[in-house]
């Protein structure tokens, strides 16, 4: 457990939330006024920008061709002044900023500190109205003693910013229940919900272990943060993987990158953050807080950029798969994502059920996300696995009848005249069919 643990801690800081306005869709992030306030966006966002040598406006349109929308700076910027120049140049190349400032990490590191509100007040005077701003970081990975002081500091914001969020990112349900600081992942995840009242909820997800893919913990996070937020009426993102790290995981390849976004997408998610962009300098995390926990130390590796400043694979891999959500994702806003269903050798081995199709194919492995809007469905099918390759055959309900395809990628139609009903998915791949009720 204690290789768990080092992994659930980054000194990075780095899984935060949101508030989020509307970017651009096309292949390379739009240029223009931003929207505030809004948090019904799909959000593509990452952790990790250049170290303060590199915040330029090319590394800014390096980030944004990436097909980035979000950004958390972090990786050594962490004052007003800096995160102002992330800011100015952010609304260059059309991309928002969630700030890490100094100011406020006292309070969300730590426990029992009185929080001075003319502290918290005056950050959300010196950001509000950037037209780059997305959002307040307030905590990653937070204990439940610490909920009820980030209600508090939630609350501080809104008195002077109503139009954006303050948000944390939470632990995955592998942590310990030291870290949760109760013994139940259930109750770790309601409780945040009922003290916080989050507008969207976060959590971290790192499953690529050296040796290991950690399907079980993976897929049964998904379904409980998905059942839980769709009590509470709030979207939820899960921050992914995107680079290595020393001693526990591995980096990801592209069958990789693709099943984590694609299997999220059909749990609903409303967004992916990744970890990382730029890979973090272990030596530019979060400064030390007196009388807080000190910072974990961690070797991360081969993010899109490196630590020197160089694309790898990764970038390429990355881009690909939020080209792909721009389409996808974007395109299942307004959706209401009503059942998911996860099937092991054809059998349902998770509760869920698709009510609009059934399947055929004893060695399908998928997980079908029905999405509903009007007299139409759109069925978000993924490949349970980024090892092994799939196919199926969907028998639709008698009410309904197919349309089109909406995406896919790395799958293809199987049957004979390349039915609509009949695919082979590749390892991490994804297909998004739109069928619709008959006589509309």
């Amino acid at each position: 457990m204690k290789a768990i643990i080092k992994l659930l801690s980054p000194a990075v800081l780095s899984m935060l939330l949101i508030s989020c306005g509307n970017r651009g869709t096309n292949d390379q992030a739009d240029t223009g006024t931003h929207e505030s306030g809004l948090i019904n966006d799909f959000i593509i966002m990452a952790y990790s920008g250049p170290p303060l040598e590199e915040v330029t406006l090319e590394r800014y349109q390096e980030i944004a061709d990436a097909g980035i929308e979000y950004l958390v700076p972090g990786n050594g910027t962490f004052n007003l002044e800096q995160n102002l120049k992330a800011l100015d140049l952010a609304e260059q190349v059309g991309i928002g900023i969630i700030p890490v400032d100094m100011r406020l990490i006292p309070f969300a590191l730590k426990p029992d500190v009185s929080i001075d509100t003319a502290v918290i007040k005056q950050m959300a005077r010196d950001y509000k109205d950037h037209p780059a701003f997305e959002g307040y970081f307030v905590k990653d990975e937070p204990n439940i003693s610490m909920y009820h002081a980030l209600k508090e500091i939630a609350d501080v914001f809104h008195t002077v910013d109503p139009d954006n969020e303050s948000l944390s990112c939470l632990f995955p349900n592998y942590g310990t229940l030291t870290q949760f600081g109760v013994e139940d992942y259930d109750a770790y995840i309601t409780s945040f919900i009922e003290i916080v009242k989050p507008g969207l909820l976060s959590y971290d997800s790192y499953v690529l272990r050296n040796e290991v893919t950690l399907y079980k913990e993976w897929f049964s996070n998904l379904a409980l943060v998905r059942e839980e937020t769709r009590k509470a009426g709030i979207p939820f993102l899960v921050f992914i993987q995107s680079h290595g790290v020393e001693e526990g995981l591995r980096v990801p390849d592209r069958a990789e990158i693709l099943w984590q976004v694609n299997t999220v997408l059909s749990y609903g998610a409303r967004g992916i953050g990744w970890l990382s962009y730029w890979t973090p300098n272990p030596g530019l995390g979060v400064p030390h807080v007196e009388g807080a926990a000190p910072p974990m130390i961690e070797h991360f590796h081969n993010g899109p950029i490196d630590i020197h400043g160089n694309r790898t694979e990764m970038y390429d891999y990355v881009r690909e798969a939020n080209l792909y959500l721009k389409k996808a994702g974007k395109g299942l806003l307004g959706w209401d994502n009503t059942d998911v269903a996860r099937y092991e050798g054809g059998k349902i081995i998770q509760k869920g059920s698709s009510p609009v199709v059934s399947l055929e194919g004893e060695e399908a492995n998928i997980v079908i996300g029905t999405y509903r809007k009007d007299n139409r469905a759109r069925l978000v099918i993924s490949n349970a696995s980024c090892d092994e390759p799939t196919s199926f055959a969907l028998n639709l309900d008698p009410g309904y009848e197919s349309a089109e395809v909406f995406a896919s990628i790395d799958a293809d139609p199987s049957g004979q005249n390349e039915s609509l009903l009949e695919w082979a998915i590749k390892p991490g791949g994804s297909v998004v069919i739109e069928v619709k009720m008959k006589g509309h």
